[in-house]
């Protein structure tokens, strides 16, 4: 079997012509030096050296065997490089998760710094349900989840760490009575609503039936629309008020008005889902950078 040091002892022959000279360079004596070579051109079936007493010179195999040593050598070189590269962080690959309405946040920007100064970890970027997220961590499928608190078990294993916390506002059509000022949930019944479906997977959903409840009272859904974009297009077109996370008042169409939530619990946080023993060192990298950019 040929191993990474008949290749070095190979090389250093064929580069010094001369077996004492080698033995010197490797630290070795020349005689068991002379014997590695002998088991490496038999291992082979080829020689190598012409050998006399005045010359040692390399064969016309050897010449092109020199060349294919060096360049396995670089490999693992090369290799060994990008093992201790990953083991720091520098390169490598993260599966990302992330719910639609998490894009409207301030993660787009702290992804780009991510990768402006992560070149070399590859972002693999999936655009899921909370529950899905969830799963896909427990299935180590995904490295990250952003999500919202789906409202299920957590399985063991995973943790989930608030991260965002978005308040909540009303998106109203413009010039409906409750489009002048801020309101509290209450001001809300009997008046229809858009809302994300239920089986979307989205916690949101859950968020607002809690808030009516402890309102007093039941919303009374007349659309349902499972992206942020279409929710306030609905609006927009006079269809009914979304309760929607603050971040989404960056979609401004004209006709919509938005306006604060006074009830102190009208919050929807974003989470951080990860597999609590199964971080590598560039996901660490990033659980940093999104905690240190953390809004309350």
């Amino acid at each position: 079997m040929i191993e990474l040091r008949h290749l070095r002892y190979f090389i250093a022959v064929a580069e010094e012509l001369n077996f004492t000279r080698a033995a010197q360079r490797l630290h070795m004596a020349q005689p068991p030096l002379s014997i590695q070579i002998r088991a490496l051109e038999e291992e082979l079936k080829v020689q190598l050296f012409e050998r006399d007493k005045r010359r040692v010179a390399l064969t016309q195999a050897g010449r092109h065997f020199l060349e294919r040593a060096r360049g396995i050598l670089r490999q693992v070189e090369d290799a060994k490089g990008e093992a201790r590269s990953a083991a720091s962080g520098e390169i490598g690959a993260i599966s990302l998760g992330y719910t639609a309405s998490s894009m409207l946040s301030s993660l787009p920007s702290i992804l780009r710094d991510f990768q402006l100064s992560h070149p070399r970890v590859h972002m693999d970027l999936h655009e899921m349900t909370s529950v899905d997220q969830l799963d896909a961590v427990n299935a180590r499928t995904l490295d990250l989840a952003i999500l919202r608190h789906p409202g299920v078990e957590i399985p063991a294993g995973i943790a989930i760490e608030e991260w965002l916390r978005s308040p909540l506002v009303a998106a109203i059509p413009a010039g409906h009575p409750l489009a002048a000022a801020p309101l509290h949930i209450g001001d809300l019944r009997d008046h229809p609503l858009v809302m994300y479906p239920r089986q979307a997977g989205i916690g949101l959903y859950w968020k607002v039936q809690d808030l009516c409840a402890k309102a007093g009272f039941r919303p009374r859904m007349v659309q349902e629309a499972r992206e942020a974009s279409t929710i306030i297009g609905l609006v927009a077109a006079g269809v009914g008020i979304a309760i929607v996370p603050s971040h989404t008042q960056c979609i401004a169409l004209e006709g919509v008005v938005y306006q604060r939530i006074l009830d102190k619990d009208a919050v929807s946080p974003l989470h951080l889902a990860y597999r609590e023993a199964d971080q590598g060192a560039h996901l660490r990298k990033l659980l940093v950078l999104l905690r240190a950019r953390r809004k309350m």
